[in-house]
């Protein structure tokens, strides 16, 4: 029984690192409510198989595909940098379109930025974004319908995906979790992926909405190549040699 309480202790403490890049000995300590040895030790043997590195007070991640992270904190991560990003990418909302606004924290900000808007139509995945714009008289608002995955508020699946594949849209509004130059554009599930596939169907034009660190990194599921991203707006936080490289593939990129 022990040994099976240490297999999972450890799978939760490689989740935990990975996900935040690093973590304290103290932190787990506080989080597993065992002694600080037992803690070290699980440390090194996390070590001794690679997983991770192992720092003065803590360890860091060694692997560079990540998991999800928790939504109510990347609400509040760059926030300052998702407003501005949002802020951009009104820019490029005109009247008489039909738009899609993926669930995503960034995109929820663009929503923010375009309450005000007339004759506007947009499809949306996520409640969140359907309770910003739901007294906003002048947008036209459809839910795609679909399977609530609670942890983000989005709604995704096989009835999410039929209605995607009923519409045509003239420009898709998209966050992502994780982006890398030669990996793609990846998220965490399989099911969210297949949903994202679907908007980017769909779209006439994809423009990504992401702060930089989301870049150079991988995630578990594969959606789309960098070149099916037409515009990029993102904050200074992105690497030159990437912006560059990102431009060379033909990706229209912001820096805000």
């Amino acid at each position: 029984m022990k040994k099976s309480f240490a297999i999972e202790r450890r799978d939760q403490i490689l989740r935990f690192i990975t996900q935040k890049g690093r973590i304290t000995v103290d932190e787990l300590i506080d989080k597993f409510k065992v002694s600080g040895a037992t803690i070290r030790r699980d440390l090194e043997f996390l070590e001794r198989q690679n997983l991770i590195q192992r720092t003065h007070g803590g360890a860091i991640s060694r692997s560079r595909v990540i998991f999800e992270p928790d939504y109510s904190e990347q609400m509040e991560r760059f926030l300052e940098e998702k407003r501005r990003i949002g802020k951009e990418a009104s820019k490029l909302v005109e009247e008489g379109e039909v738009i899609f606004l993926e669930a995503s924290t960034t995109v929820l900000q663009l929503a923010k930025c375009i309450r005000g808007k007339r004759n506007l139509t947009v499809v949306t995945n996520s409640l969140d974004i359907a309770r910003e714009l739901e007294k906003s008289e002048g947008i036209d608002l459809i839910l795609t319908g679909g399977t609530l995955k609670r942890r983000t508020h989005a709604l995704i699946g096989p009835l999410a995906e039929v209605s995607l594949s009923q519409v045509r849209l003239d420009k898709a509004f998209v966050g992502i979790s994780a982006l890398d130059i030669s990996c793609g554009i990846t998220m965490a599930t399989l099911e969210e992926a297949q949903t994202r596939k679907k908007i980017h169907e769909a779209a006439n034009e994809i423009i990504v909405l992401s702060d930089h660190s989301k870049f150079g990194r991988q995630n578990f599921a594969y959606i789309a190549p960098i070149n099916s991203i037409d515009v990029l707006i993102t904050d200074k936080g992105i690497p030159e040699e990437m912006k560059r490289e990102m431009e060379r593939m033909g990706v229209e990129v912001r820096v805000v």
